[in-house]
């Protein structure tokens, strides 16, 4: 996961966080960390599958636009039904970060991290000549 709940409950706060993760039929006295947790694995598979293209996933030193981007995305995903909406706020950063994962997948932004992209841990190379016999 590239956020945690703590990340989440210092980004937010911890009465967003409650809101967010209390079900509708249930008291508003604690922050559900399963379902903020949940969010926060699917979260983190989105950015994985835009950074594939280009960066060995998942990111190992993780830096700090790829854990608010998870965090913008889980709570964009935690806004959403049982008789909630996302506001506008919310679905503005998500819109943003999406945008900023496809250009990071079309090369158009980079991320300063050290790694090769996937498939280039081969140190194998071909050289053409003229055959020895003809």
């Amino acid at each position: 996961m590239y956020s945690s709940v703590t990340d989440m409950i210092s980004r937010f706060g911890q009465t967003e966080m409650i809101r967010l993760t209390t079900p509708p039929d249930q008291e508003m006295e604690t922050v559900h960390a399963d379902l903020l947790t949940r969010a926060l694995v699917e979260a983190s598979a989105l950015i994985d599958s835009y950074l594939r293209a280009r960066y060995t996933v998942p990111v190992v030193d993780v830096l700090p636009e790829i854990t608010r981007a998870a965090a913008m995305l889980a709570r964009y995903d935690l806004s959403l039904g049982e008789a909630r909406e996302p506001s506008e706020q919310t679905r503005l950063a998500r819109k943003e970060i999406i945008e900023w994962l496809e250009r990071l997948h079309d090369g158009k932004a980079v991320l300063d991290i050290i790694t090769a992209p996937p498939g280039d841990d081969s140190f194998a190379f071909a050289i053409t000549r003229d055959p020895i016999y003809t």
